[in-house]
Parts: C-alpha cells; sequence; structure tokens
C-alpha cells in the first residue's frame, strides 16, 4: 500500500480535507496524490480528553476514499495515568503509563476483560475496539528509540554503544524508561490486540536504530534488568508482529576518507538514498536472523517503513532538489516491493513552509507545496493546494503499480545492464508493466543516461507504451519500440503488447453496434465492458493499418489517446488500456480510428 502521514498546516484544513487531498475525492473533484493508506495518531491523553468516539467520522470518510489497512500509533498517556517515577538515576520523569506492571486480565471484574488498573491495556483495549475496523497496524509510541545522546549508532565496543548496555533512560527522551518497560508495552499491546482484532499486526513504533532492535530481542519485560523468569518467560520478539521503521537516508551520504590527506566523500544522488533506505531494512532483518526471526526458529518478521524521505532544499552538506526528490520517491516505491516492505509511508503529505521560508530539511518533504492557507475551510470550500513534482511522480506511481506486485522472476529476465536498473511487476490480470532508469552514480548528478533494449525472450512485439514520471497530470502515453530505449536518472513506466495472460481461442461476444459491419476492415470490442478497472479493446485488422484510439467523456471532453498512431500488422490484436485505471466513473466515448476507418463506441466505468 502507498501511504502518507498527514500532519497540521493550520485552520484551513480538517482532516477530512486532508484526506480528500491525499486519497483523491472524485465527488469533490479532488485528483489526491494517490495516497490509499494513512498514518495517524490516536494518543491516550486526546481520546481521553475528548471522547474515544472523537474520530470515527474522520475514519469512515477515509473508508469512502477507498482508504484501508491503516496503520495508527498509539501514544502519549494522558496526565492521570503517566507513570511519575524517574529510572536509573535519570533526572526526568517517565513518559509511559503507569500500573503497567498490574495484571492486564481481570476476567469482567470492572465491566470490561482487561484489568481497568492498568492503564494502558484499558487504553489499547478502548482504542482497538472501536478502530478496529479501519486499522491493521497498530504502533507502539512513535520513535522509542529517539537518541539525544548520540549512542544508538554506536558499534559493539564503543562507549555508551547500545549493543553491549541497555540503553539508559535518558537517552530516549520519548520514553525515559527502561527497556524493559518497552517490551512491556509491546506485551500488553500484543494480548489486548490479538484478542480484540486477531487479524490485527502490532509493531515497534518506527525504529531508527538497529541496536535498539536488539535491546528489544535480548530482553524481558521483567522490571528486574529484563531477565526470564517463570513470570516473564519471553523476551520482546515474542510480542509483535511487524517492525516499522523509518529512514531518511541524506544523514548517511557521506563517507569520511584519508585519501589525499582526508576528507568526507560525498554520494548525494537518488540511487545512493535509495540504496541506504534499502539498507537499514536489511540491516534490522539481520538482528532479527540472529535471534531466529527469519523463519529458522520463529516466524519470519514482516517490515512496514512509516516515515521515509530526502528533502527537496539542501542545507548544509545534505541531500536537497526537487529532481532529487522526485527520482528518489519512485524508486523508493520500487524498492519497497522488491524488498518485501508491505506498507510505505512518505512523510510527509505537505510543505510546512515554502522553499524560501525552510530553514530545515523536514519542512521541505511534502507532497505538496505549502498547505497552509490553501485548504476548504477558509477558501470557500475551495481546494486550492497545488502539486510539488514529487506529489506528482508518487500519484503517477501508485496509478500505475498499486494493486500490482513485485516479479522476481519476470524482474530477472529483463538482464539489465550495470547502468540501469527498475523492476517488473504483475497485476492480477497477468499484464506488467516495467519501471527503469539509468543509475545515478555521481555526486549531486541526476540526469545520467544510458540505454536498454528488452531481451527477445521477453516476446514483446517490437513496440512499448511509455508513461513518463509525470503521467498522472499529462495523461500522456507515446510509443516507441522495445530496443535502444533512451533512459536518464528519472523513471519511465514502460507496458508492452503482450502478456503472460492466453488469450480467448475466440473473440468475446460482442454488445450492440460493436459487430463488423460490412466492408469494414476490423472487427472491435472492448472486453470487460463495463469495468470498474482497466480494461482491453480486441480489434482484427486485414491489413498491416495505423490505429488511434482517444477517449472523451460523455459531454465531449478530451480525456487522453489511449492508442497514440500506433501501426499494427494484419490480424487480431489485443491492447491493454492502462488508461482507464485512472478514470472515475461514467460512461466515456471511444473514438478508434484505422487510416480511414471510424468507429465510435461507448465504455461503461463503475467504481
Amino acid at each position: 500500500m502507498y501511504g502518507t502521514n498527514g500532519g497540521w498546516y493550520g485552520n484551513s484544513w480538517d482532516d477530512k480535507a486532508l484526506a480528500d487531498i491525499a486519497a483523491g475525492n472524485p465527488a469533490k473533484s479532488v485528483k489526491g496524490v494517490g495516497s490509499k493508506t494513512f498514518r495517524p495518531a490516536l494518543p491516550e491523553e486526546f481520546l481521553e480528553s475528548w471522547g474515544y468516539d472523537i474520530r470515527l467520522a474522520e475514519f469512515t470518510h477515509y473508508a469512502t476514499l477507498g482508504v484501508k489497512d491503516n496503520t495508527v500509533f498509539l501514544n502519549t498517556a494522558s496526565p492521570a495515568h503517566k507513570d511519575n517515577a524517574k529510572y536509573n538515576g535519570c533526572g526526568d520523569e517517565s513518559v509511559l503509563w503507569k500500573n503497567m506492571y498490574e495484571p492486564i486480565w481481570d476476567g469482567g471484574a470492572n465491566g470490561t476483560p482487561v484489568n481497568e488498573n492498568n492503564y494502558f491495556a484499558l487504553y489499547i483495549y478502548k482504542t482497538v475496539s472501536r478502530y478496529k475496523g479501519w486499522v491493521k497496524f497498530w504502533e507502539i509510541i512513535n520513535e522509542p528509540d529517539y537518541d539525544n545522546a548520540g549512542n544508538g549508532w554506536k558499534k559493539k565496543g564503543e562507549a555508551g554503544n547500545w549493543w553491549d548496555n541497555n540503553p539508559p533512560p535518558c537517552d530516549l527522551p520519548n520514553m525515559k524508561a527502561p527497556i524493559y518497560h518497552y517490551v512491556r508495552l509491546l506485551r500488553i499491546a500484543y494480548e489486548v490486540v490479538k484478542t480484540v482484532d486477531p487479524t490485527a499486526y502490532v509493531t515497534t513504533g518506527g525504529l531508527g536504530y538497529i541496536s535498539f532492535l536488539d535491546a528489544i530481542l535480548r530482553n524481558t519485560d521483567n522490571p528486574n534488568n529484563g531477565t526470564v523468569t517463570g513470570e516473564y518467560p519471553l523476551k520482546g520478539g515474542a510480542y509483535f508482529d511487524v517492525l516499522s521503521f523509518h529512514s531518511y537516508p541524506m544523514f548517511n551520504l557521506a563517507t569520511w576518507s584519508d585519501a589525499n590527506g582526508g576528507g568526507w566523500v560525498y554520494k548525494r544522488h537518488s540511487d545512493a538514498a535509495v540504496a541506504e533506505y534499502v539498507k537499514l531494512k536489511q540491516d534490522f532483518y539481520n538482528v532479527m536472523a540472529t535471534y531466529g526471526y527469519n523463519g529458522s526458529q520463529y516466524p519470519k518478521k514482516l517490515f512496514i517503513c512509516t516515515e521515509n524521505n530526502i528533502p527537496k532544499k539542501s542545507f548544509g552538506d545534505m541531500i536537497g532538489s526537487e529532481d532529487a526528490q522526485k527520482n528518489y520517491i519512485i524508486k523508493t516505491l520500487v524498492a519497497s516491493q522488491k524488498n518485501e516492505i508491505r506498507q510505505y509511508y512518505t512523510f510527509v503529505l505537505g510543505d510546512s513552509r515554502t522553499l524560501s521560508e525552510a530553514t530545515d530539511g523536514f519542512q521541505t518533504m511534502g507532497l505538496y507545496q505549502k498547505l497552509e492557507g490553501a485548504g476548504p475551510l477558509a477558501n470557500g470550500g475551495a481546494y486550492r493546494q497545488q502539486y510539488n513534482k514529487e506529489g506528482i511522480a508518487f500519484k503517477t506511481t501508485s496509478d500505475l503499480l498499486r494493486g500490482s506486485v513485485y516479479d522476481a522472476t519476470r524482474t530477472a529476465a529483463l538482464q539489465l545492464p550495470a547502468t540501469v536498473d527498475g523492476a517488473a511487476f504483475k497485476d492480477d490480470k497477468g499484464l506488467f508493466t516495467y519501471v527503469l532508469w539509468a543509475k545515478t552514480t555521481r555526486d549531486l548528478v541526476e540526469n545520467p543516461t544510458a540505454t536498454y533494449s528488452f531481451p527477445a525472450a521477453l516476446n514483446l512485439t517490437g513496440r512499448v507504451y511509455k508513461k513518463e514520471w509525470n503521467f498522472a497530470e499529462s495523461n500522456v502515453t507515446t510509443t516507441i519500440t522495445s530496443q535502444s530505449i533512451a533512459l536518464t536518472g528519472t523513471p519511465i513506466f514502460l507496458t508492452g503488447e503482450t502478456s503472460t495472460v492466453p488469450l480467448p481461442e475466440k473473440p468475446p461476444p460482442t454488445g450492440p453496434g460493436e459487430e463488423e459491419e460490412p466492408g469494414r476492415d476490423l472487427a472491435l470490442s472492448f472486453y470487460p465492458n463495463p469495468t470498474s478497472d482497466m480494461t482491453s479493446i480486441r480489434f482484427t485488422l486485414k491489413a498491416p493499418t495505423s490505429v488511434r484510439l482517444s477517449l472523451y467523456t460523455s459531454d465531449g471532453k478530451f480525456v487522453g489517446m489511449a492508442i497514440p498512431n500506433v501501426t499494427y500488422q494484419k490480424g487480431t490484436h489485443t491492447v491493454p488500456l492502462y488508461l482507464t485505471r485512472t478514470l472515475s466513473s461514467g460512461v466515456y466515448v471511444c473514438r478508434f480510428e484505422a487510416d480511414i476507418i471510424l468507429r465510435v463506441e461507448k465504455l461503461v466505468i463503475g467504481r
């Protein structure tokens, strides 16, 4: 699923309106950016103040937009339920919940099956009971390993590292508590969530340091230093299904070199940033494999990434440009599917500052330009948001790949040269989309070039259809040959005329007006028609002919070219019409032209 984090952009927006511009709302003529899963928070402090039903209307609205499998992070104890103790000599109070070591269950003594004196258990129970229909992943506090002491990144053997030592509470501003308290949160959440909704997943809260994961996996929830006892028999890996992680690669694109007197060597380009993102996921996987959570001893953990991006403006020596960010977002969505990252949430929906106002890279990571003041609540119901390049690229990728799966075998069959990267994706009809680009390799350079030819074994017919990164806006498809394809650092999306789905031995039944007319040199039909997703056009030519297919709304407004002046040989051809995936429900007029022949047919799309 392709998702995004929301954000706060002033009083011109509410969460329903933000959902409209994230997912798209055809009823309001809002296209959105193709985000079909969200990552909101439901803090206990907020729910205790406003009531646990306060967000039901918002989640209901999300569902009407096709949003599903949301991730919710659970956070922030209410003042009455916060633990006020100070741990391990830390001068600050814990920010977690008190009474976590009360029994989790009491058999319904107080009206709920959980022990109402265990405040975290009660919060989980009340929240999951209400929102379980919309939420697939429950994240247990945001970034519990946020480190203000600089120890999380240290290697084994270095002073203060978290591999040989448990993270001190004072290192962790989002906890201010021992690591075994975090394991306790996971245990409580796991027991309660699995009871209330066995189909949901418990996840860690957006980890950034692999040493913190190691600490989770080597400790129990025993308040006596996380040791194993009869009361605390299992270590932290037993109490979560999914590892949620955060990645901001701009912090890792420089290495020190002792050559030529010493200095930093930079690799500030989109492919290097994607490689760092993938490396972090693999590092987390390697830690879990050490403890048997790769299927060798225990079930393999799943992965989701709940925050990721690079800035579109450079600060200091960090990467930052619109082109790098635009290229990065497509490549990292492709890399996520290639590397079994099941959900992806970009940070963030909109910029909080204009590029000229920004003082920090995190203010320039939006799919939209600065959103403050652009919402319908301040503009008479008008939505005045403006895409960034990244937002258009995100929507294009979501529109073209959502519902498809990465195909490793087909990708290997592409035989990509060293200068090219990409992947093959297959939809539920067996049709392939190929995403390809020339690898970036030079610091601050996003415009490499390369050429690529599809191997003959893939059985493409000599021409493919190309969509650029901005297809979501341009709606332009061009036809190119399958050989010597020019590539740059910006990915392109390619589809061919063949698929792994065998064609019917006979043409499908035609509807009224679709039968071949006397003297016409073609037989033409769309199927399925009506359709809820993609349709295909099937036509038979009695001689080589140049074909053009244009789509219009029922009132005559041009929609786009489904087949742009392509020459087909004599015979029967079946061409998938990917354009229909992006269209809203309605009746469309299809104008089919083959040399001097013109046919006009209706196509019905219903969702």
